[in-house]
């Protein structure tokens, strides 16, 4: 992820970023990142596309080889960010292929593990989701 917060206007993406560049991007409020995605067609475009509708923010972006590594990158900075952002649902895949959130099994299971041990509910509830979890598509 570049470092350094660009305003986001629309001369500024022209300059930076190549058409057919695939990546990641978070947008900022002065203070705080306010929205965290990617493209899987063109980084410049979407990033166009947002300046239009986000005024008074900066960005922030990062550059990938595939739509795979690009779906990879949100997903560490959609959990690394937390509920510091408007995303409320979780990336979507780029395809129905193996390719997987590589954080989600390592950090619900564990929760769901633990909530099975302190929280008493009827046998079953948590290996039900857990069995889920395991088999999710993120």
């Amino acid at each position: 992820m570049t470092g350094r917060r660009f305003r986001l206007s629309p001369w500024l993406v022209r300059v930076l970023i190549p058409d057919s560049v695939i990546g990641v991007y978070v947008l900022w409020s002065p203070t705080a990142p306010v929205y965290v995605g990617r493209s899987d067609t063109s980084l410049r475009r979407r990033l166009l596309e947002h300046a239009r509708t986000w005024p008074d923010v900066f960005f922030t972006f990062d550059v990938a080889f595939s739509p795979e590594d690009a779906f990879r990158m949100e997903c560490c900075l959609f959990h690394a960010l937390g509920d510091r952002t408007t995303n409320i649902d979780h990336p979507q895949r780029v395809t129905s292929d193996d390719v997987r959130c590589d954080i989600c099994p390592n950090t619900l299971l564990p929760l769901l593990e633990y909530r099975r041990r302190v929280t008493p509910n009827p046998p079953g509830t948590h290996r039900a989701l857990q069995a889920d979890m395991r088999g999710m598509t993120a």
